[in-house]
Order: structure tokens, then C-alpha cells, then sequence
């Protein structure tokens, strides 16, 4: 067998681009579960209740295997939805879709290479943006929150709030991901159709 005559290598580019869709939506359903339980809680701090399943173990733990059976229950609920909605959400952000594309071609490279440096900046620069946004805004304010409530110095409620802010901060990329995603998707589409149209010029 010759060199030429070797398969042509294939990259199914809108499976990518669906499996992005599919990883994001199923982080922004599971911070919709930490959202939702610090939501309670916070529910419980500002009745009072809260502090008094502190000051009982018994009726603590109790309320808290109750609050796992429900976190399970709303998991395997959120499974559902992902499973029911996930390749409505995929089907949105490839659009009319790329297809198969030839990862051998010098123009094919191209186009993955400056997908890939382009997702990379937004990823970095989004967590590094929303860390600013965490240092400069987001932490005074939650220690200022957390002293108004007289909790100050407590580690675990200051923990929690920390997890709440990484948790809206993981919404707000995601959401960016898919945005940028579509974006792209739709214009390479359109780079890959003007390619092949010089490549059956030439």
C-alpha cells in the first residue's frame, strides 16, 4: 500500500462542539443543586432556625439525612433533566453544524488551532475576571454580609459563602463557554464552506 493511498483522517467537528454544550449545561445543573441547598440554608439563618439545629445533634442529624434523601431525590430529578433536554441544548450551540472535516488539511489545522487559543483566552480570562470580581467586590461584601449576621470569624458559614460565589462564578463561565461556542460554530461553518469553495477553484 502506498503512501498516498492512506485513509483520510476525519474530525467529527460537531461532536466537540456538542459535547462542550453537554458539559456545560450538565455544571450549570449541578450548581443549581449547591445553589438551591445554600439557598435553605440561608432560609434556615434568617429564621433562626438554623441555630437551633446547631445547639441539638440529635435533631442536626436528623435534618441532615433528611436534606441527603432530598439532594438525591433532586439529583436524580436534574438526571432526567439533562437526559430530556441535553441534545436540545447541544443541538442549539452547533446550529446547522460543521460536519466531518478533514484533519490532515493544512486549513482544517488552522481553523482547530485558532479555535483552540481563542477558547483558551476566554476560559483564562474568565475565571481570572470573575477572581478580580471575587477580590475586589464579591469577598468585601460577603465579609460585610457575614458581620451584619453576627457571623464573623465562623468558618464554616465564611466556607460556605466561598463555595456560593465559586458556584455562581462557574454559572457565569459555563454560560460564557456556550455563548463563545455557538459563536465560533456559526462562523466555521461558514470558514469551512469558503475553504472548500477555493479548494474546488483551484
Amino acid at each position: 500500500m502506498s503512501p498516498d493511498s492512506h485513509e483520510k483522517r476525519v474530525i467529527n467537528w460537531d461532536r466537540i462542539f456538542g459535547g462542550i454544550g453537554s458539559v456545560t449545561f450538565a455544571l450549570q445543573l449541578l450548581s443549581f443543586i449547591v445553589l438551591l441547598g445554600a439557598g435553605v440554608v440561608f432560609l434556615l439563618m434568617l429564621t433562626g432556625i438554623w441555630q437551633i439545629l446547631v445547639a441539638n445533634d440529635d435533631i442536626f442529624i436528623f435534618v441532615l439525612l433528611l436534606g441527603g434523601g432530598f439532594v438525591f431525590l433532586l439529583f436524580v430529578w436534574l438526571l432526567g433533566v439533562f437526559l430530556r433536554f441535553h441534545r436540545r441544548v447541544r443541538k442549539f450551540i452547533v446550529g446547522p453544524g460543521v460536519g466531518h472535516i478533514d484533519a490532515d488539511d493544512s486549513a482544517t489545522k488552522t481553523v482547530l488551532t485558532l479555535f483552540a487559543i481563542s477558547t483558551l483566552f476566554v476560559l483564562v480570562a474568565g475565571i481570572y475576571g470573575y477572581y478580580l470580581l471575587w477580590k475586589y467586590f464579591l469577598q468585601p461584601w460577603g465579609t460585610a454580609w457575614l458581620a451584619t449576621m453576627g457571623l464573623t470569624g465562623t468558618l464554616l458559614y465564611e466556607i460556605g459563602l466561598f463555595v456560593v460565589f465559586i458556584v455562581l462564578g462557574v454559572i457565569i463561565i459555563t454560560l460564557i463557554m456556550q455563548m463563545l461556542t455557538l459563536a465560533i460554530n456559526r462562523y466555521t461553518g461558514r470558514l469551512v464552506a469558503s475553504i472548500d469553495e477555493i479548494t474546488d477553484d483551484t
